[in-house]
């Protein structure tokens, strides 16, 4: 029975990749977020630990992306090259296995921070019309809309549901309202582009579920991502006032609504918006962290301050939770605190240079091209993007690849693949100019001088 759940899950998706790799992304965006575990938490023991079924499909994606990647070594080390800042991240981090102090969690977690970027590469590598882009815009809208219902027939018949915010089956509500932000930054990006009612209505839909999920983090994150879109997709006086509204709309949602307030704060009923002007110290020293802070203080202290430069070691994080605090789990709630402690100063640098140049490509991208496909994929991405780099300052964003971080880089990919064809496409071919018959025959000394020029 394991041995064919692996060949399922990792077999079949090298397969197609081999055979239709244009597939192999269709339907990694439609079946990312689907549940794999089922309510089982079994996992299987291998060489490198334990995994479960999630692991296994990633591990599977990221050997078919890889391989495709191998198979067509030059369209794909041109887009690594293009991406260097990204690449060089990655390459820091495989040195860093060097000094790790578990060689199977220092490359499972590489597995996880490579395989958003190998899927961007391998959608840039195999993509290659505009009519394949439309079908993975198709097929993320359709994701987000069936996960979304599937969310509200399992809350109204209480199968598998998180007692704490709205989500599908067996899945975490942070997973669940990540997904839903990039999906919603796409129909929030199409609204300039396609039907303004129907897109306004379902990204309403989509940031509702967001709100349900009930996880403070992709709250926020919706908020500065929706802001982010609308600035740079509005013009004249709206890109102002579109945009503060969103902003000023995540502080009041915390302290007008008594729910959201009890969620942020502990000791709620001494925090107002009076108090946040006034003592804004107090305010801060009542957030509640869930463990968080007390976490991050322990992890930098453990592993950060011995090495600050060069980190600890890739992994080292997670191979202390793993095997060394007797629990066999637990992750570090922030992904920034985890580079700090693993690949230190240097890593964290080079991971955040590498966002800004993705960020500084999308931004030129919706200037430069606004009425384009390539501008539409440029907003949803940066919104996207945006969204994904405030959830993983408190929450373990590197983990949720194929539900999560896929889609993120899938949608930076579609913006690049657009841009690059609608360039290609806006370039005049060379005319071809007839030479006369006699020209032919007796080229002059003064044509032939020409013709050299």
């Amino acid at each position: 029975m394991t041995g064919l759940l692996v060949f399922s899950l990792i077999a079949l998706q090298m397969v197609l990749a081999l055979v239709s790799p244009v597939l192999l992304v269709e339907v990694s965006l439609f079946t990312g977020i689907w549940p794999m575990s089922f309510g089982s938490d079994d996992l299987l023991t291998t060489a490198f630990g334990r995994f479960d079924v999630s692991s296994l499909r990633l591990l599977g994606l990221w050997l078919a992306i890889t391989s495709v990647i191998l198979l067509r070594f030059e369209a794909g080390w041109h887009y690594l090259n293009r991406y260097r800042w990204h690449l060089f991240f990655l390459l820091f981090c495989v040195l860093a296995l060097a000094w790790a102090p578990s060689l199977v969690y220092g490359v499972r977690t590489l597995a996880k921070l490579s395989a958003p970027f190998l899927f961007l590469v391998f959608v840039m590598s195999v993509i290659t019309t505009l009519d394949q882009l439309k079908r993975m815009e198709a097929l993320m809208l359709m994701a987000g809309v069936s996960m979304l219902a599937l969310a509200g027939i399992a809350r109204g018949i209480g199968w598998g549901q998180n007692p704490v915010g709205l989500t599908i089956p067996f899945t975490g509500p942070a997973l669940f309202s990540g997904f839903l932000i990039t999906v919603g930054m796409l129909t929030l990006s199409r609204m300039k582009y396609d039907n303004m009612t129907a897109n306004l209505a379902l990204f309403l839909l989509l940031a509702g579920g967001v709100l349900a999920a009930f996880t403070r983090i992709t709250i926020a994150a919706l908020f500065i991502a929706a802001s982010a879109v609308l600035f740079y997709a509005a013009r004249g006086f709206s890109r102002f006032v579109l945009p503060m509204a969103g902003l000023i709309g995540l502080p009041a949602l915390f302290l007008l609504n008594e729910t959201f307030k009890n969620r942020m704060f502990f000791g709620a009923g001494k925090i107002g918006a009076g108090t946040l002007l006034t003592d804004p110290g107090q305010a801060a020293n009542h957030l509640y962290g869930s463990g968080r802070f007390s976490a991050w203080s322990a992890i930098l202290t453990k592993f950060f301050d011995p090495s600050p430069v060069i980190g600890s070691g890739i992994g080292a994080t997670q191979n202390f939770f793993y095997t060394q605090t007797g629990r066999g789990l637990g992750v570090i709630h922030s992904e920034y605190v985890r580079l700090l402690a693993e690949v230190g100063v240097v890593g964290l640098v080079l991971f955040v240079i590498a966002m800004l140049v993705y960020l500084h490509r999308l931004i030129e991208t919706c200037r430069r091209m606004p009425k384009s496909d390539a501008g539409k994929y440029a907003l949803a991405a940066l919104g996207s993007l945006v969204a994904y780099l405030v959830f993983i300052a408190t929450d373990n964003g590197f983990d949720y690849v194929n539900g999560f971080g896929m889609y993120v880089f899938a949608l930076v990919g579609m913006s690049e693949k657009a841009r690059e064809l609608e360039i290609a496409e806006a370039k005049p071919l060379p005319l071809a100019i007839p030479r006369a018959p006699e020209t032919e025959r007796h080229l002059s000394v003064r044509g032939e001088a020409k013709c050299r020029v």
